[in-house]
């Protein structure tokens, strides 16, 4: 062996070994499937904690926990086929129907609320009205053979205090009907956006067997989401909490906005005629915002908090256990904009705080995102 050749094999030798070419290493596992079954599991965990050994649901607490279980269970029942879910979620509906038309208007009692002047009344009314109506009509829909409860659900939503200009009563007295406010001050625009999701997804449902009741919660829905909603958003693409652009002092304003970007997204999950281009393109806006300016400083994210719009009452972080229902909600306008590693990031962590089996409010406002998750992620 010559010199030369002696040099070169003591090279080689010598030499690290070449890494793997990208074509021959094995491809990163997907995440998804393992998150989906997680959410799955989870959501099973709890529903089945809510249900007794009669297949009964346990009594629920809250203005809009019952809408937001019925339609959970009957989401998981379309994923899983489980019929105790379907009985669960008609038993619920039902419910939700007997309640309404024990009522005046058809809208469900909240709480005491002072007029202006200080005239107390029992208050109901947006956003939870959109939320119970909405669940209920989508069970009702997907059942079949159930017009006139459904006829029943429109009424309720068209007969709601409505202003010609684009939007609803926040709050009115249940047992007189009338607003709290009057109605030429616009409301709150998640509250608008519950309505308009509601009578957005009614207005397909009762088409069929009553056409001009169905324009008519379409003509509204189209007015408030288009001359009123849209209009108001930043070209950052953030909804203040009112629709003239004013946010309260006393208010997690982004917590709102998240809101109304979920009602957006549900109408558009629920009527597919809502997956146009301008609606489509608000939506985007507002999702790329939360991916900026809310996920940085969600759990188990510590980034800076949101700058652009705050409030004396705005967090400066949202932690897993005390802001559970931020959390989820956050995942879900990620997961819809496409957002799958930050969206799963968050989701996964919140997933470690579900309250599972709770009968309140907490655990319906875990269970809804996670369902609607599941049912279009």
């Amino acid at each position: 062996m010559n010199t030369v050749t002696s040099i070169v094999l003591a090279a080689l030798l010598l030499s690290p070994l070449p890494a793997l070419h990208a074509a021959d290493a094995p491809p990163p596992a997907d995440p998804v499937p393992a998150f989906k079954a997680k959410l799955q599991a989870t959501l099973v965990k709890h529903l089945d904690q809510l249900l007794g050994a009669d297949g009964a649901v346990a009594p629920l607490k809250g203005k809009t926990a019952e809408g937001s279980e019925a339609l959970t269970f009957y989401l998981l029942f379309e994923r899983t086929g489980e019929q105790k879910y379907r009985r669960a979620a008609l038993g619920m509906a039902d419910q939700v129907l007997k309640d309404m038309r024990a009522t005046k208007c058809g809208v469900l009692a909240i709480k005491e609320k002072e007029k202006p002047g200080g005239k107390t009344i029992l208050g109901g009314g947006a956003p939870a009205l959109g939320n119970y109506a909405g669940g209920v009509a989508y069970i009702l829909h997907k059942e079949g053979g159930r017009t006139n409860d459904l006829c029943y659900v429109a009424n309720v939503i068209d007969r709601y205090p409505w202003n010609e200009g684009g939007w609803w009563a926040a709050t009115i007295d249940v047992t007189t009907g009338e607003p709290k406010e009057p109605l030429s001050k616009p409301s709150p625009i998640n509250k608008s956006a519950a309505i308009a999701m509601a009578a957005g997804m009614l207005s397909v449902y009762v088409r069929d067997v009553d056409p001009v009741l169905a324009a008519r919660l379409k003509q509204k829905a189209d007015k408030c989401l288009y001359s009123q909603i849209i209009s108001a958003q930043e070209a950052d693409g953030f909804w203040h909490y009112s629709l003239s652009g004013n946010d309260p002092g006393n208010k997690d304003i982004l917590g709102y906005f998240m809101l109304t970007t979920e009602e957006l997204m549900k109408l558009q999950q629920f009527n597919p005629a809502y997956r146009e281009e301008r609606l489509n393109a608000a939506v985007r806006k507002a999702q790329a915002f939360a991916l900026k300016h809310i996920a940085p400083m969600t759990e188990p994210n510590h980034g800076p908090a949101c700058q652009l719009h705050t409030t004396r009452e705005s967090p400066t972080h949202y932690s897993l256990k005390e802001d559970t229902k931020r959390c989820f909600q956050l995942g879900r306008l990620l997961l819809g904009g496409g957002y799958t590693d930050e969206g799963l990031k968050i989701m996964n962590a919140a997933l470690e705080q579900f309250p599972v089996g709770n009968v309140g409010q907490d655990g319906a406002h875990a269970a809804e995102p996670s369902a609607l998750i599941l049912s279009s992620f």
